[in-house]
């Protein structure tokens, strides 16, 4: 298993590389977020046990593409428009076929945006901006570590566990381990990055070491809550993973679980005390 996430990791790190560093990292990076809604949604849908009709999946994917397009350009009133006529859009389509189950529904839909669209969103958003390379890549290094960590932290140390009822597998000292994870690897290079250029990527100011820590700790919290509400959607659908495309993790809910929260914290810290 852990042989098989490596070489899914590996597979996927070109095309994350291409987001942060390509100069048209952030077309690129509303790509991606497009293709990743389209192939999440479906098992979103799947795992709330709602049909998902073709015109139903037409029109959500039709949308998300151009919610991000709209993103990139930074076109405020546009994603308003757009994330109007997501929902709405999608509950009359619904209403069309039938009102049975229609509540559960169109919760699938709420949580189809609040969910998965606007955090994916989140990261074109974010690589949009002047500093954008530095958010995204710091994001998901941030990700990435806290995951591994997480994961041989808790083989190795594991004697509590942090949610038995959501996730019988996560100990509270593989939750430790992969927040000092990502604060230890991301401090290191912190510190050569200041000691080379006087400053770190992402924060562009001198020796932010306290700030950059206490960021990162949050990040690293914040996406395994999002590790865990995720955990909680299969254990009530009763399901292992979210999907089986994906070697070694599952479905692409389970390779984006943490990511879908740490890019909306990460969009609050930037506007809120950066921008």
């Amino acid at each position: 298993m852990h042989l098989r996430r490596v070489i899914t990791g590996l597979a996927i790190l070109p095309v994350f590389l291409l987001c942060v560093f390509w100069d048209y990292g952030h077309w690129f990076s509303a790509g991606t977020a497009a293709f990743f809604f389209m192939v999440a949604r479906a098992e979103l849908y799947a795992i709330q046990d709602t049909p998902s009709p073709k015109g139903l999946a037409a029109w959500q994917n039709l949308l998300a593409v151009l919610f991000m397009i709209c993103t990139a350009r930074h076109d405020l009133a546009a994603l308003l428009w757009i994330g109007f006529l997501f929902y709405w859009g999608s509950c009359l389509i619904t209403l069309r076929h039938s009102i049975r189950d229609c509540r559960k529904a169109i919760a699938a839909h709420g949580l189809a945006l609040v969910y998965l669209l606007i955090p994916l969103d989140c990261y074109v958003y974010l690589r949009s901006l002047d500093s954008g390379p530095a958010y995204l890549g710091f994001m998901l290094t941030v990700a990435c570590i806290t995951d591994t960590g997480a994961l041989y932290g808790g083989s190795l140390f594991g004697r509590h566990k942090l949610a038995p009822v959501i996730s019988p597998n996560k100990t509270w000292e593989g939750a430790v381990c992969g927040a000092l994870s990502a604060i230890v690897v991301l401090g290191l290079v912190a510190v050569i990055q200041s000691t080379a250029y006087g400053y770190t990527f992402w924060w562009a100011k001198p020796h932010q070491y306290l700030p950059f820590a206490t960021v990162t700790l949050i990040l690293s919290i914040v996406g395994q809550i999002g590790d865990l509400f995720e955990s909680a959607l299969k254990r009530d659908a009763r399901i292992k993973d979210s999907g089986s495309t994906i070697t070694g993790h599952g479905g692409y809910l389970d390779m984006m679980d943490s990511m879908l929260w740490i890019g909306p914290a990460m969009v609050v810290y930037v506007i809120g005390f950066i921008r």
